[in-house]
């Protein structure tokens, strides 16, 4: 009999959601609301406006951890119509939803003048809890009757889903990572192969480079496994790579390149102070041993810091050459005006990660970014 692995820490439910309701946000309205989805003009980019839903948060709730997004998009017109789309999720029952809903929905009336649309995902599993996606109130002569879309993940049809996902549509294929997640909450090694279908799945159907790594960051959240596993997953991935012939950076190859530089960083470091100390040692003969050495460490460590800047700002433009061939060359000037170890080291998290050569250059330092 399998042996069985839970998985530790805990998965963290909320932050994927917040993230899959940002990155995903258009494909998600085109599968669940796709009569929204054609009112919107769509050449407009929408805007996330999280500072303004903060603040538009009841007094007693301002504590807690947002999976809430607001958004602003237009509607199709001349000229095009601004409006708001309220979106939660919802990963644990609560016995007001109605209420708390209307509440939210008011209230961002109320501020910004503008019409809204409430929708809240179920991302519980509980197949009982089933609120009413409406909240009435009357009195003598005043009724109030609000309506809002309700989406209960474990409704959803999954063959639905499944056929959505093939379409490439980045949004069913998360939608059935959540599902798999709570399914496969108490066996990991059924979690690894199911994690492994939908990655091969976004393989196979030729997902766009930048689907690809927001899907394969979130899988790590919502699917999450013993390191042991993970371990595997990675191999799975990298055999099917060279069988397929994919380019996507995969866990494996980051934690294989970051361990690399920091070895090599360190080893650069060292070299420079050892050999600083050697020339301190010779200065020393001249101007007194102790005050020699000194000053030859200080310059064995600047000039291994050095040497580890210029180690990592190579390293950094091999990796983008590698994910974006010669168009990578465009940044290099910006890469060589950087100094600091430290932004170095970030800017090569987002080398591994960003889907885009332009994605890597917006996150370049403005002082630097103005050298490209």
């Amino acid at each position: 009999m399998q042996r069985r692995e839970s998985a530790t820490p805990r998965a963290d439910y909320d932050t994927p959601w917040k993230e899959f309701l940002t990155v995903f946000f258009r494909w998600f309205l085109k599968l669940v609301l796709p009569e929204l989805y054609e009112r919107i003009d769509w050449r407009r980019r929408p805007v996330f406006l999280d500072n303004e839903l903060r603040r538009l948060s009841p007094r007693s709730e301002t504590g807690r951890l947002y999976t809430d997004k607001l958004v602003k998009v237009w509607e199709k017109g001349s000229p095009p119509k601004p409006f708001l789309t309220h979106l939660e999720a919802q990963n644990q029952p609560r016995g007001d939803l109605p209420e708390h809903t209307y509440t939210y929905n008011a209230r961002i009336w109320i501020e910004t003048r503008l019409d809204v649309v409430s929708i809240v995902i179920l991302g519980d599993k509980n197949p009982n809890w089933r609120p009413p996606n409406r909240y009435q109130r009357e009195m003598p002569g005043t009724r109030l009757d609000f309506e809002y879309h309700l989406v209960k993940l474990l409704d959803l049809d999954e063959e639905w889903l499944l056929a959505e996902a093939r379409q490439r549509n980045p949004a069913a294929l998360m939608l059935l990572a959540f599902r798999r997640a709570h399914e496969t909450e108490n066996d990991m090694h059924v979690r690894l192969e199911a994690r492994w279908q939908l990655i091969r799945l976004m393989i196979d159907r030729r997902y766009n480079p930048e689907h690809q790594a927001h899907i394969l960051r979130l899988l790590e959240w919502v699917m999450i496994l013993p390191e042991v596993l993970e371990k595997r997953l990675d191999e799975l991935i990298e055999e099917y790579k060279r069988e397929r012939g994919t380019t996507f950076v995969s866990r494996f190859e980051k934690r294989a390149i970051r361990e690399g530089l920091m070895q090599g960083i360190e080893q650069g470091i060292q070299q420079g102070i050892q050999q600083g100390i050697q020339q301190g040692i010779q200065q020393g003969i001249q101007q007194g041993i102790q005050q020699g050495i000194q000053q030859g460490i200080q310059q064995g460590i600047q000039q291994g810091i050095q040497q580890g800047v210029a180690a990592m700002r190579d390293a950094v433009m091999r990796v983008l050459r590698r994910r974006f061939g010669e168009a990578a060359e465009q940044v290099r000037p910006a890469i060589d005006a950087i100094d600091s170890l430290e932004t170095l080291e970030s800017l090569m998290d987002v080398a591994l990660d960003a889907p885009t050569l332009q994605t890597f250059a917006d996150a370049l330092p403005r002082d630097a970014s103005s050298a490209r």
